[in-house]
């Protein structure tokens, strides 16, 4: 813990401004009301019924979210040459381009049917499926842009460095009664867990806990690529060009991707992608962020599930 209070301190000394850490801030504000006034992401753009149109929506949502708070940085800090440098466009371009493909993917429900199958057992593998396409449609693209337009070693954004997990363990043991907290809100439950209990090990002739453990640990490797794409690539990637002003843009849009969420995780999501970034940023390591938000994520679904059974 004292390692990464050490960084957090020592970044909010260099980085704080507060009319740069206020715009921000009200950006972020009227960003989420926005969102969950008229609904966007759940009664807009997941509506439209092709992926391409989904993709170019949701372009526009990140990409607004993401170039505006870059709009920010560059008026409140003495970085305003990155708008010129070609390298910072490709690579936001790209980066924001994966998100939205991945964002936007959905396999048809026909390549999900399977005889006799219930509702129960399709929503069971849509999501299992779902989840393991995303494993594929971030960690391809970055893979090849590593490997051929990247020309500066970053131990794969981070992925390959080394960083002491201990400090991460204890982050999570201090941040498990909040999630406790939150899973016995109202919202929480409605949303949480992700897992819904199904018969699948009924139709396929499987033990009963195989179908959880099969979802949980591919619902648990998506938050791998999410570390990947917003600490790796969106920090320790285009850290090459704004530095540790990287990180304010990524918190920006992963706030954005929490958008279909509960209105509270959206909001902590700002927080904790804060926090991800600075740890990712100077550590140079995912490490510590993959253990973390996999270890969340877990936690939520097990408070969850217990809440709701008990």
């Amino acid at each position: 813990m004292k390692k990464i209070l050490s960084l957090i301190k020592t970044h909010i000394r260099e980085d704080f401004k507060v009319n740069y850490y206020f715009t921000i801030a009200l950006f972020l504000a009227i960003s989420v009301v926005l969102n969950y006034a008229i609904d966007l992401e759940n009664s807009w753009i997941d509506k439209q019924d092709k992926n391409f149109t989904r993709v170019i929506s949701y372009f526009f949502l990140y990409g607004f979210g993401y170039y505006v708070s870059c709009l920010i940085v560059s008026c409140f800090n003495s970085t305003k040459e990155f708008w010129g440098s070609t390298k910072f466009f490709i690579y936001s371009f790209f980066g924001i381009i994966v998100l939205c493909i991945d964002k936007s993917f959905v396999l048809s429900s026909t390549l999900l049917n399977l005889p006799d199958q219930t509702y129960e057992v399709y929503l069971w593998l849509f999501k299992v499926v779902t989840n393991g396409t995303s494993f594929i449609l971030v960690l391809l693209p970055l893979t090849v842009f590593y490997k051929t337009i990247d020309k500066e070693k970053s131990e794969f954004y981070g992925l390959t460095a080394y960083s002491n997990i201990k400090p991460y363990l204890y982050l999570l043991i201090f941040l498990a009664p909040f999630i406790i907290f939150a899973g016995l809100q109202t919202s929480f439950t409605n949303y949480y867990p992700i897992y819904k209990n199904n018969s699948v090990h009924e139709l396929w002739g499987w033990p009963k806990y195989l179908p959880m453990m099969i979802f949980e640990f591919i619902y648990g490797a998506d938050f791998f690529n999410v570390e990947l794409l917003f600490r790796g690539f969106f920090v320790v990637g285009i850290a090459q060009v704004l530095g540790k002003h990287a990180i304010m843009p990524t918190v920006v849009i992963y706030c954005y991707l929490h958008f279909g969420k509960p209105v509270g995780e959206a909001i902590s999501s700002i927080l904790g992608g804060y926090i991800l970034g600075i740890i990712a940023f100077y550590t140079r390591s995912l490490l510590g962020g993959v253990t973390i938000h996999i270890g969340i994520a877990w936690l939520m679904e097990a408070v969850a599930y217990f809440v709701k059974q008990f």
